[in-house]
């Protein structure tokens, strides 16, 4: 079976690929600004010391995302190419430690695969309770409890009175808390100051931060790891193996994209994210054999449920054919694919007229299947 990411690079140059999750819309006009002073920006970062563009860009997309806490003047944040690579080091860390690992189920495959690689990996249920979870990673021998949040592709959040019972739970059990908060951006609900409550509990906890799902600049992004102190000398370890240092020029824009975002940016993502997820729920409520899936979730991909597993095919390679890309949910339950084999994910950072582009064909797809049934 093909990865998630493999079916995301079939579909970069298709006319229409809402597939990967990462940001495709036109930029806003104050993105476009930012990104004309690219060469100001660059003469800045090839003269500013490394040290203090990191420090201010940390300080604003922290900021951004309500992480005031988070251990930046400690020197225990530290920045990556992206998400991807701070889970190679995360899992690296975890293997050396000996460690055995609880996952999110379902979530992006791509984790599963990363951490799988090095160390054994232990499906946990969406669908369980806080103190369920923390019972099944126990009994399944983990020492580490990862969960996304927002989920992708559910948009499940762990909410602030959730967190304090994984920290009160992981400290009774000895469970080092992994969260990788990739989607962040999309749901205030997800940014209470996870720190906080982190620092100052004891727990031993490593987060995923990542700039990559925000703005639309040709992946240039950054992920960043944030650690506990226990894990800080590990982790160290284990990114000096993948890399040098990011580009200050990156760290340049992506403080600036931070600040424009502070600014009433977010705001603009978040609506645009919710107009799309409402033009294409509006247009499933009128078609039969398909309804959509988690219903509360503010992230920036969509599930559709169909009857049946061989209908869901059928309709993402119809499609395909007239070159609209849209992802099966298969490898996210990578544990059990079975599960994800009526479902297929949509992503909504795009310009609306592309949403509106597929939500009018995949009526015209499952109204044309429908004709062929009665004849």
């Amino acid at each position: 079976m093909q990865s998630l990411t493999e079916l995301e690079q079939l579909a970069i140059d298709a006319a229409f690929n809402l597939t990967d999750g990462h940001p495709r819309q036109t930029l806003t006009t104050s993105q476009a600004t930012i990104v004309q002073r690219l060469p100001v920006l660059f003469a800045e970062a090839a003269v500013r010391p490394l040290a203090d563009l990191e420090y201010e860009c940390k300080e604003s997309f922290f900021s951004l995302l309500g992480q005031h806490s988070a251990p930046i003047a400690d020197g225990r944040v530290f920045s990556v190419y992206s998400s991807s690579v701070a889970t190679m080091a995360v899992a690296a860390a975890f293997a050396e430690s000996g460690s055995r690992v609880g996952l999110l189920h379902p979530t992006f495959d791509n984790l599963h695969d990363l951490m799988n690689r090095v160390l054994p990996v232990v499906p946990i249920e969406e669908g369980l309770r806080p103190t369920e979870r923390v019972r099944a990673a126990v009994e399944g021998g983990a020492s580490v409890l990862f969960l996304t949040t927002p989920n992708n592709p559910t948009g499940q959040v762990v909410n602030e009175h959730e967190l304090r019972e994984y920290v009160t739970l992981c400290l009774e059990y000895d469970l080092t808390l992994c969260l990788d908060t990739s989607f962040r951006g999309f749901d205030p609900r997800a940014q209470f100051d996870h720190y906080s409550l982190l620092e100052s509990s004891g727990v031993r906890y490593i987060i995923v931060e990542d700039s990559g799902k925000l703005w639309p600049v040709l992946e240039m992004k950054l992920g960043f790891v944030a650690v506990s102190r226990h894990w800080r000398k590990q982790v160290e370890h284990a990114l000096s193996d993948i890399l040098l240092s990011v580009s200050p020029l990156v760290l340049a824009l992506v403080r600036e994209l931070s600040r424009d975002s502070m600014a009433g940016g977010m705001q603009k993502m978040q609506q645009l994210i919710s107009r799309n997820r409402r033009i294409v729920s509006d247009a499933v409520r009128s078609l039969s054999d398909v309804r959509v899936l988690d219903e509360e979730a503010r992230v920036s991909v969509l599930r559709l449920e169909f009857e049946s597993s061989d209908l869901a095919t059928e309709v993402r390679e119809e499609l395909h054919l007239t070159g609209m890309h849209v992802l099966p949910c298969d490898q996210f339950h990578w544990s059990d694919p079975s599960q994800g084999r009526r479902t297929l994910r949509i992503a909504l950072s795009r310009d609306e007229s592309v949403i509106q582009r597929l939500v009018t064909t995949l009526i015209d797809v499952m109204s044309s299947r429908k004709l062929e049934s009665v004849a």
